[in-house]
């Protein structure tokens, strides 16, 4: 099962399949990528052209085949080319790279692999940013399904969180009710039963009547090990929250760290 979470946008300009998209110049506009020096929005839909002042489909989060435009390599982060292609990304000190997501196969030229779409910002520093969407459904079974935040970094690496920068409940219309003692948000490696890296108190937060805004930053606790080519994912200790109807945006900054020392 592969979820998307696609969204309608106009063609700023003709837009190919299967490539990655970044914002035009008016809102809702989009427009194909040509390099990784702005944020990416997502990859357009497969087998359709679309041609300018058109809807266009982008896909924001789930698996898309990208056209590669050189060569792609499986568990690498993936950047745009000059025609919005795939190629490994080239990390370099010294300026933001934003990448669209990571490959889940290597590829040459003219290949269309699948990538796991996470636009991502890269810093100089080498913290990078993914910013995800944890839509009603997937809050309201958390418990069940942790929502996964950054894809597994590959073999001989491992996530090394920096902290939530911000976490935004996009209050809709009715809160969320339910929240028992204990049932807290916590960002976790792997899966539900996982280590903590960063817990949330979810009363007084997902319960609110607006907007809420929160800052998280990792455990404070004696040191642990962490787990390689873990994914970071969300999840709802506990149990299951009842009703509500708000998205939550989380924005998270990590480091990938290779295990092996130079």
């Amino acid at each position: 099962m592969n979820p998307l979470l696609t969204k309608s946008f106009k063609a700023g300009a003709a837009i190919n399949p299967s490539r990655f998209i970044k914002a035009g110049a008016a809102d809702w506009a989009a427009i194909q990528a040509t390099d990784a020096a702005a944020a990416i929005l997502g990859v357009s839909a497969e087998n359709l052209a679309v041609a300018i002042d058109q809807s266009a489909d982008v896909i924001m989060e789930g698996i898309a085949y990208v056209m590669a435009g050189g060569a792609c390599t499986r568990g690498a982060y993936v950047e745009p080319d000059a025609n919005g292609k795939a190629v490994d990304a080239n990390i370099a000190a010294g300026a933001l790279k934003y990448v669209g997501g990571v490959a889940l196969e290597s590829g040459v030229a003219g290949d269309l692999i699948p990538v796991k779409v996470q636009p991502t910002v890269i810093g100089a520093d080498g913290v990078a940013e993914a910013t995800v969407t944890v839509t009603t459904g997937q809050l309201l079974a958390l418990n069940a399904v942790p929502k996964e935040l950054v894809a597994a970094p590959g073999a001989g690496k491992l996530l090394v969180l920096e902290g939530a920068q911000r976490l935004w409940l996009d209050f809709n219309s009715a809160a969320y009710d339910g929240i028992a003692a204990g049932e807290d948000l916590a960002i976790k490696y792997e899966n539900a039963a996982g280590p903590i890296a960063a817990q949330v108190e979810a009363t007084g937060f997902l319960d609110g009547g607006a907007d809420e805004h929160r800052v998280v930053y990792p455990l404070a606790d004696a040191a642990k090990e962490f787990l390689a080519n873990k994914a970071l994912v969300l999840h709802m200790l506990v149990g299951e929250i009842a009703t509500g109807d708000s998205p939550l945006k989380v924005r998270v900054r990590y480091r990938s760290v290779d295990l092996e020392f130079a």
